[in-house]
């Protein structure tokens, strides 16, 4: 271990940024990102900083989510479609000959069979030569492996009761008063999630119901649908985002970056026992519990479905980052990131992953779901962390993807991250706490204003009445603000916005978002009597006087087909492009040997954590 601070070690990682934009320009790489969620690109803009160049493909007309990124639109929001034609589209829109021979391809949430990829070679006929693209998510995200992968990783305990049914046929009366039975917490509400084959998974929570009653639970289960149901036990508590960086020090043969596995078109993407097959696979390409690279940020104070800020019960609207749980809590929170990230990590995962938790009053963890992809919290969260002297997620993940990872330096600077990732993880438990909310229109509405992203003021009347100053907001310097609300005048950051005077904007559509540091009198969020994280109560009135500043309530219901606005992490999943049959799966070419290589992962991710946690222990104790 190297005896030297983590701001010693932060300042190494941005080292290495500057150095590996600056080699991308000397060696005529362009970068290249999607349309998916650009406002959470972030690290790209400060590539450009350094000197590297980008360009973005995809986005409404008269968008620009960076200045120094040039940005290639249609007239449509391509942000709201996942198919392979969209796609090809967006990426036809780039002109002719505009990106050099050699590309790095960056996506916010790497989806389908790496359709970008595909699409961006085909358009263009640059090689790229560096990507964070997986085609993962499809088995990870998928609701029917959860208890499986959680198994493997030896977290059985944080798994919720659940049962799947494996057909697409409605349910009988009898069959569904059985799962009710069975499943129905006391106050009688079940959770149904559609999944499986012939889902068309739509995330932000829209492929998840909460039943309250028998009779609505039986109709449910007697609509005709394309999928598999997951019915499971409602958990009563907080929710909580976990964001991981997972990877590897074998540097890959045919690119830049870490060594990457991929799912094959023999892999069922809905059978627990393909995690087994990807991880036999990455043992083959080198990949072992000593060159694994696992960091974990702090969970948030997730809130979801306060009826302030969504119509829909299971819609995230915000976080407050390194949330100080109990300790117990915390240190469960770290134990469950770091065998969930080794075990990614083992099947060949190179980047940002997580997971949704939910925390009981009684202190219980569960796990929700596990995100294959970059979160909300993370960038936030990372540049937090940089902001107080500690190393953060999102820069590692892009240079365990685009650096060389052949470079001594490159190599010894990840492993150290992989080595102090509790020491991170304490130490960003103690730095102020940022939040964001996601401002989301509750109804079919209509911009008062145009809105685009600054600081903004906001301010308190003598009869104790808030109001905002949208004119002309502040450029903001990066630096995020203290929001104070016991003051009568207080400033706060707004962006991931995009919003013109008369822009038609349907319900549940994301606006913007609300940005700052909150001093303890001002937390967005709070834990309630019954354990639930929600509004705090000093943000209504706030809250409830930006709607009214920037937002008309009207009552068209529909847009054009190409336009559709749905939800934040939208993913279409397609049986044709993604699939195989749970019944035709074909078993793994190493049978004669799983049983005894199952028996030793538990084993190994064990062994992983151990390590970790005598190393962060050695730590402290100097």
């Amino acid at each position: 271990m190297k005896n030297r601070t983590l701001e010693d070690l932060t300042q190494e990682g941005k080292h290495l940024f500057s150095t590996l934009a600056k080699a991308y320009a000397y060696n005529g790489i362009d970068l290249l990102m999607s349309d998916i969620a650009p406002q959470r690109g972030g690290i790209l803009s400060e590539a450009v900083s350094e000197g590297a160049t980008a360009y973005i493909a995809g986005g409404k007309d008269g968008q620009k989510f960076f200045a120094n990124i040039p940005q290639y639109t249609l007239p449509y929001d391509t942000f709201t479609t996942r198919s392979a034609d969209v796609i090809s589209s967006v990426v036809s829109c780039l002109p002719q000959n505009l990106l050099k021979d050699k590309i790095g391809l960056f996506l916010y949430a790497p989806m389908g069979d790496r359709l970008w990829g595909k699409a961006v070679e085909k358009h263009t006929g640059s090689r790229i030569i560096a990507t964070n693209e997986q085609n993962f998510r499809s088995y990870f995200e998928e609701k029917t492996n959860l208890s499986d992968i959680l198994k493997a990783a030896g977290l059985e305990k944080h798994i919720i009761p659940s049962e799947i049914i494996r057909y697409a046929k409605p349910l009988s009366a009898d069959e569904s008063t059985q799962l009710y039975t069975q499943y129905a917490s006391q106050d009688g509400k079940v959770v149904v999630q559609y999944c499986g084959e012939g889902c068309n998974e739509k995330g932000g929570g829209y492929s998840t119901r909460v039943i309250d009653s028998l009779e609505e639970f039986v109709s449910v289960c007697a609509e005709p649908r394309d999928s598999y149901i997951k019915v499971a036990k409602f958990i009563s508590g907080c929710n909580s985002n976990l964001s991981i960086c997972a990877g590897n020090l074998v540097p890959a043969t045919d690119m830049l970056g870490a060594v990457k596995n991929n799912l094959t078109e023999s892999e069922s993407r809905y059978s627990g026992s393909t995690i087994y097959s990807l991880l036999h696979r990455a043992r083959q390409m080198g990949i072992n519990e000593d060159n694994v690279v696992v960091s974990v940020q702090p969970g948030t104070l997730k809130v979801v479905g306060d009826t302030q800020l969504t119509s829909v019960s299971t819609n995230g609207v915000g976080n407050q980052l390194n949330y100080n749980f109990q300790p117990e809590i915390l240190d469960s929170i770290y134990n469950l990131g770091e065998r969930l990230g080794t075990l990614m990590a083992l099947c060949g995962k190179v980047g940002l992953c997580g997971a949704d938790l939910i925390i009981t009053k009684e202190g219980e963890i569960f796990v929700n779901e596990i995100n294959d992809r970059q979160q909300g919290p993370t960038e936030s969260a990372g540049l937090n962390n940089e902001a107080h002297g500690l190393p953060a997620l999102h820069r590692t993940a892009f240079i365990l993807n685009f650096a060389d990872l052949k470079n001594e330096q490159v190599s010894s600077y990840l492993r150290e991250i992989g080595d102090r990732s509790r020491e991170i993880y304490d130490k960003s438990l103690q730095i102020p706490s940022p939040f964001y909310i996601k401002f989301i229109s509750k109804f079919n509405g209509v911009a008062k204003q145009d809105v685009s992203e600054g600081l903004y003021s906001l301010q308190r009347d003598v009869f104790g009445s808030w109001s905002w100053n949208m004119d002309m907001p502040q450029q903001s310097n990066g630096v995020l603000p203290i929001v104070d609300l016991s003051q009568s005048k207080t400033t706060v950051h707004i962006n991931a916005v995009s919003m013109s005077k008369g822009d038609f904007f349907p319900k549940e559509t994301q606006l913007l978002r609300i940005n700052g540091v909150s001093t303890p009198e001002s937390m967005p969020f709070s834990i309630d009597e019954e354990g639930k994280s929600v509004l705090s109560k000093e943000w209504a009135e706030p809250i409830d006087a930006l709607y009214s500043t920037i937002l008309n309530s009207v009552q068209q219901k529909v847009v054009a087909a190409n336009s559709e606005v749905v939800a934040e992490e939208e993913t279409v999943i397609t049986a044709k492009e993604e699939t195989v049959a749970e019944e035709t799966t074909i078993k793994p070419v190493f049978e004669e040997e799983a049983l005894d290589y199952i028996a030793q992962i538990a084993k190994i991710i064990n062994r992983h954590v151990e390590n970790s946690t005598t190393q962060a222990t050695e730590d402290n104790a100097q």
